[in-house]
């Protein structure tokens, strides 16, 4: 049955976070240009007042089989494909729009069917697109097209999609997808046809020549690497310290790298000058997430979002400092802190109400192999829980990312205990601050759902559990990767035991063992019922033994929704289910705010 709601303020965060963060960042005007699909499918743009080059109101059709924006010239490209003729509309931010076709070579097999469209650069230095199609029995080419010119096909010599073509250095990069490991990239020559040179690395950025390339060794923290395509060679980049997350390649002909690393949770800016090493720190004037969203001549677009800093756009016009316009999410208006701590090996992002707290929530991000940072997690929870004095423990469990290879192994087939002595330290810290652990409960999704069940058989004192989407099963959620891809099976193996013969607290995350959570704990879990990632029946046979066992927990199904909310309706749908059954297990009262005894 479903679980009891409770009311929502007037603006609501989750609705107009998801619309915001939906939004594409397509250029600077006096302020962010925003592109908007609304439901006449086209993509409406929202200028700043005092906007010069982009008019205000401007609509942009997206009829098409494949819609690309080309940052370099600011033009949304729309293709549209019919037997061998690609009918092509490139519509400028400013106004005007151009057509023309071009013809493709017939299909060796049945007719083309057109999957991608980058842009690129002919052997000439020339604007270019590069269509990528495949004929009826699955046979991949890349067409290269241009206004008034004749078409280049070539067949690659490895699948994967194409990410960038330059033929000035006669370039051709194909991502391989590996499943849960790197993806290799294949360096193919288009022109002389010589063999593929290829490197295992995260693609970045491509622009005159280089590629931009985020290396992961198995034992190593991540670096950042510029790949000569002219040449095949790679060269180290100094980075700053922390977790490398994104970069860029300045369009301004200096050579210089824009990088996103994490540290102690937030993310910081850094501009790179690979020539002698040099880095340099942008101001943010406060913590969040940055998200890269375009780059191209003028500069390069972050979107940024804080639970208490609220969202954001900034631009880097290649100077010294940021231009920033503020987004739709304000900042919160209450007294509540956020800080970066460590708990013995255990490291927090620590969220505290103004006055004592009279409850804590630990909470755990998905992955494993991700990592709990300053975003707007859980779409603006944490600022409620915070006006309702509930301090929040952002917890990056060992085997996150973020914090070294050694933190992230250390977990490995070890989960139960190296998990009990993060879930100990954050309990000691509550108690520090008045909280005991009746009035700790554990918030978790995907991965971090299963981490909370198991918090509450580990700590069978905790008020309880809410788990959205939670990986219950892991043997039978391995086997079912491993029918996609085999090589998740050594994923899953190198971190898991997936014997089922080994008793259920050794395999730990089993339903057997999940489900032998203490009589007083509420736990309740919130599942949509279309989940592509984990499944929804797990959860459903979970709960129905719980319920055989007498204890007291609830699931509540989300229909039609998947891992996560598609739209701002399922956005509104999942926070109110979270909400309403993380106050319910603290027996908190939404109305008046207070933990009853």
């Amino acid at each position: 049955m479903p679980h009891p709601d409770v009311s929502l303020p007037q603006c609501p965060v989750p609705r107009t976070f998801f619309t915001e963060r939906g939004r594409f960042l397509l250029t600077w005007d006096g302020g962010p240009v925003l592109g908007e699909v609304q439901d006449d499918g086209a993509l409406h743009l929202d200028v700043p007042a005092d906007a010069t080059r982009v008019p205000a109101g401007a609509r942009i059709g997206l009829d098409g089989d494949a819609v690309l924006f080309v940052e370099a010239r600011e033009v949304l490209v729309t293709v549209q494909l019919d037997g061998t003729r690609a009918a092509v509309v490139e519509s400028a931010l400013g106004g005007p729009s151009e057509r023309w076709h071009a013809a493709l070579p017939p299909a060796r097999h049945g007719s083309w069917t057109l999957t991608d469209v980058v842009a690129g650069r002919d052997e000439t230095g020339a604007d270019c697109l590069v269509l990528t199609v495949q004929d009826a029995e699955g046979a991949v080419e890349f067409h290269q097209i241009g206004a008034g010119l004749p078409t280049r096909a070539h067949r690659p010599a490895v699948p994967g999609q194409l990410l960038h073509w330059d033929l000035r250095c006669d370039a051709a990069v194909v991502r391989e997808d590996r499943g849960p490991s790197e993806p290799r990239l294949h360096l193919e020559r288009p022109l002389s046809g010589a063999a593929p040179r290829s490197v295992t690395a995260r693609w970045a950025d491509g622009w005159d020549g280089r590629g931009l390339l985020i290396e992961t060794p198995a034992d190593d923290a991540a670096r950042l690497a510029v790949w000569d395509l002219s040449t095949s060679s790679t060269t180290p980049v100094t980075c700053p310290a922390g977790h490398l997350d994104d970069a860029r390649l300045a369009r301004d002909g200096s050579g210089r790298i824009l990088v996103v690393t994490t540290v102690d949770g937030s993310d910081t800016l850094h501009v790179c000058h690979p020539g002698d090493g040099g880095i340099r720190p942008l101001p943010l004037g406060g913590t969040g997430r940055l998200r890269i969203r375009t780059a191209g001549p003028r500069g390069i677009g972050l979107y940024r979002v804080s639970t208490l800093d609220g969202s954001g756009w900034l631009w880097w016009d290649h100077g010294t400092a940021l231009h920033r316009a503020e987004g739709a999410v304000h900042r919160h208006p209450g007294r509540a802190t956020l800080s970066h701590a460590w708990y013995g090996r255990t490291p927090v992002l620590r969220y505290l109400p103004e006055g004592p707290a009279v409850a804590a929530v630990v909470t755990l991000h998905g992955g494993p192999e991700s990592l709990e940072r300053d975003e707007l997690r859980w779409d603006g929870l944490y600022r409620e829980l915070l006006d309702a004095r509930v301090a929040v423990l952002g917890l990056n469990y060992c085997g996150s990312t973020g914090y070294g290879p050694r933190h992230t192994r250390r977990a490995w087939h070890a989960w139960a205990d190296a998990f009990r002595e993060d879930l100990e330290s954050c309990v000691a810290a509550a108690a520090e601050r008045g909280v005991r652990p009746p009035g700790i409960a554990l918030l978790g999704g995907s991965f971090g759902g299963a981490l909370a069940l198991l918090g509450c058989v580990l700590r069978p004192d905790l008020a309880g559990a809410v788990a959205s989407a939670p990986l219950i099963d892991i043997r039978r959620h391995a086997e079912h990767a491993a029918t996609a891809d085999p090589s998740y099976r050594d994923w899953f193996e190198a971190r898991f035991d997936l014997t089922e013969s080994a008793p259920p607290d050794r395999r730990v995350f089993d339903p057997a063992h999940l489900t032998t959570t203490a009589p007083g704990q509420r736990v309740v879990l919130v599942h949509g019922s279309e989940d592509e990632v984990t499944q929804w029946r797990h959860s459903r046979l979970a709960a129905d033994e719980a319920a055989r066992r007498g204890l007291p927990w609830t699931l509540v199904t989300e229909a039609g929704a998947g891992h996560v909310p598609a739209d701002p309706d399922e956005a509104e749908q999942r926070y109110r289910n979270i909400r309403s059954a993380l106050l319910d297990v603290l027996r908190i009262d939404p109305e008046a705010r207070t933990a009853r005894p």
